[in-house]
């Protein structure tokens, strides 16, 4: 899956080790560090985002996001605007975008020079909706204090974590190396505890031809799970227990319907396990090459790769990138996604022929830590460098950029998120990933709501522990078979 020569990678990793050993020293947090964390009085959020505002003005303090749905939301129905009389501040374009560019994206610049007659960016005025369970803020406190990155990442570049607590919450609220604000970006949010939806996935040609891939997807979070529900199968307690289950399973094109795979995780494993069932063969086999670092995402046609879900992720358990982080940078950053998830949006309607149709989205200036990742000497990668941004408010991606061998910027992306606010749960509901030297562009399998109701399966399900209604058994090899349907 990787070469590397035997010289190379141990000074690689030598190198490694001398910053993580001084990290992971310093990972738990004090009681000093911990009484920065809170909801009121604090200069940092429970999830250790900034309170304040900026000088400027235009990022206002965080006041505890969204405490209550709008008054015309009803439970079951899809999410209404919040903010439904916010207008545009202004639009930047390709004609305008040089008086805005500090507070812009090396891609969103790409972007505007490519597709200048396309492509443009509404601002609107920046709301910090996010807001979590009181039980999600307690959790974080506990976790904060005792979570730590393994000795085995400074010893053998293989990442794990030890000392994981029950119940969740935000890992690394104060991170002091890059892997740890990797970690919340993964764990420091909280999704729910299980998901049930129908996306597309779709794969949009140079010449603005799509297929919809349209893949109902099962999640279930057992990281943010109290210790007395957590599941006892050994599937889900091996390897110092499962933090992510997820599920793919294919519904259209027809000739991959009823491929389906399921896996998980783990806090001393960061290589999915995962199996595959393929209908043609009526079998279910291993499938390591799911989940696997640059390996092709499921169903993308090659076009994205699995370090890029989420905007990044380390993508197994020996990262191959080093890396570097910056917090609080402050630019213009989908939010707040309301729209997209509209009842009344068909594909027609949200994917263009060169991008997502731009008029649907909402830009925000905020702050975000920025995860900047080099290849490292001696190991082999798509991306030879591969930066991502994360909202500070919610650890959640929100754009990325990746390099090629020859250093040329080729793909670039967007998340749009926004907050459940019936459970304070953040959500992703759509995102593009574009490819700059071939025109094409993909989508994950999100816009849930749309594909929902194109195919007949309805509002997407995102629960709390008290309300799993997802098999889990689709995550494990005995179960999966039984959910491969042609």
């Amino acid at each position: 899956m990787f070469f590397v020569n035997s010289t190379r990678r141990c000074a690689a990793v030598a190198a490694l080790a001398g910053l993580s050993i001084v990290g992971a020293a310093n990972a738990k947090l004090s009681d000093e560090e911990l009484a920065q964390l809170g909801v009121t009085g604090t200069p940092l959020t429970p999830v250790g985002a900034t309170r304040a505002g900026n000088a400027a003005g235009t990022i206002p303090e965080w006041t505890g996001g969204i405490q209550s749905p709008p008054a015309n939301f009803q439970p079951g129905g899809t999410w209404v605007d919040p903010y439904p009389d916010d207008k545009p501040l202004f639009t930047i374009t390709a004609q305008n975008y040089q008086q805005y560019e500090k507070n812009l994206l090396p891609g969103q610049i790409a972007m505007l020079k490519q597709y200048p007659d396309t492509f443009r960016m509404h601002v609107y005025p920046t709301r910090r909706s996010a807001s979590y369970p009181d039980w999600f803020v307690e959790a974080t406190k506990v976790q904060a204090k005792s979570i730590d990155i393994c000795p085995q990442y400074a010893q053998k570049n293989e990442m794990c974590l030890v000392d994981v607590q029950p119940n969740g919450g935000v890992p690394f609220p104060i991170p002091k190396i890059p892997e740890e604000a990797g970690w919340n970006t993964l764990l420091g949010h909280y999704s729910g505890t299980t998901m049930d939806a129908m996306g597309n996935g779709a794969l949009i040609d140079s010449l603005g031809n799509r297929t919809d891939v349209i893949i109902r997807s099962r999640e279930y979070w057992p990281y943010q799970v109290p210790a007395d529900k957590k599941q006892t199968n050994e599937w889900f307690t091996q390897w110092g227990g499962a933090f992510l289950c997820d599920s793919w399973q294919i519904e259209q094109p027809p000739r991959s319907s009823g491929l389906v795979f399921g896996g998980c995780m783990y806090a001393q494993n960061t290589d999915f396990q995962v199996y595959l069932y393929i209908p043609g063969q009526r079998r279910v086999r291993k499938a390591p090459e799911i989940g696997f670092h640059d390996s092709p995402s499921f169903g993308s046609d090659g076009q994205r790769t699995v370090s890029s879900r989420w905007m990044w992720w380390f993508g197994g358990k020996e990262p191959r990138h080093s890396y570097k982080m910056e917090k609080g940078k402050e630019v213009f950053v989908p939010y707040n996604a309301y729209k997209i998830a509209g009842a009344d949006l068909t594909y027609d309607d949200i994917y263009g022929k060169k991008h997502i149709n731009q008029d649907l989205l909402r830009y925000e200036l905020h702050r975000v830590w920025v995860i900047d990742g080099e290849l490292k000497p001696g190991f082999r990668h798509l991306y030879k460098r591969h930066v991502a941004y994360f909202d500070e408010d919610t650890w959640m991606g929100v754009a990325f950029e990746a390099y090629d061998a020859r250093d040329r910027l080729w793909r670039v992306g967007e998340q749009y998120n926004l907050n459940i606010y019936d459970k304070r749960i953040q959500r992703i509901m759509g995102d593009s990933q574009i490819d700059l030297i071939n025109g094409r562009y993909t989508t994950y399998p999100y816009w849930h709501v749309a594909a929902g109701k194109a195919g007949g399966f309805g509002m997407p399900k995102f629960e709390t522990t008290d309300e799993m209604s997802v098999d889990v058994s689709v995550f494990t090899p005995q179960g999966l078979r039984k959910f491969g349907t042609r």
